[in-house]
């Protein structure tokens, strides 16, 4: 299927490749030791604020779209200070803080009025609404097809 065929094309594509995860794709870039990558992007940001030949980009076609969050698991055993704590974090002032500190957009307006015009024009902190329509979130597979998925992914890491 077509989760065969992608494997066998980023086989062909693993002498060219350094790194996988953005983990280790970081240091790489930071140091100028590979020409392209890809990764979050407040790595990004992290990346750019040591590298300023670094460019961020979202792919023409498009790309994946993630949301970070606060939960507060079923067993906590202090609620309430959980809810003090996202509360507190949801607060316009510390939410703007936060924001840059990570190097990922907000959604909290309020927050958003608290930032630098230089951090709200950087499209790779604040992607534009053309980028935004490009994005996709993940999507919840069975797992047949992450396991198929899996075995593509060690399959292409073994060949590094």
């Amino acid at each position: 299927g077509e989760l065969a065929i992608a494997g066998t094309y980023l086989k062909a594509l693993a002498p060219n490749v350094r790194a996988v995860l953005t983990d280790e794709i970081k240091p790489l870039m930071r140091l100028g030791e590979a020409p392209i990558g890809m990764g979050y992007s407040g790595d990004a940001a992290s990346v750019i604020a040591d590298n300023p030949n670094i460019v961020y980009i979202v792919p023409k076609d498009g790309s994946a779209v993630w949301t970070d969050n606060f939960a507060i698991p079923s067993t906590s055993k202090n609620e309430a200070g959980a809810y003090a704590f996202i509360n507190f974090m949801l607060r316009p002032e510390n939410a703007a803080k936060n924001a840059e500190y990570v190097g990922y957009a907000t959604p909290n307006e309020s927050a958003k009025a608290l930032l630098p015009q230089e951090t709200l024009d950087n499209p790779a902190f604040n992607p534009p609404a053309e980028i935004l329509q490009q994005l996709e979130h993940y999507e919840f597979l069975p797992a047949d097809i992450i396991k198929e998925f899996n075995e593509q992914f060690l399959g292409f890491k073994m060949a590094l």
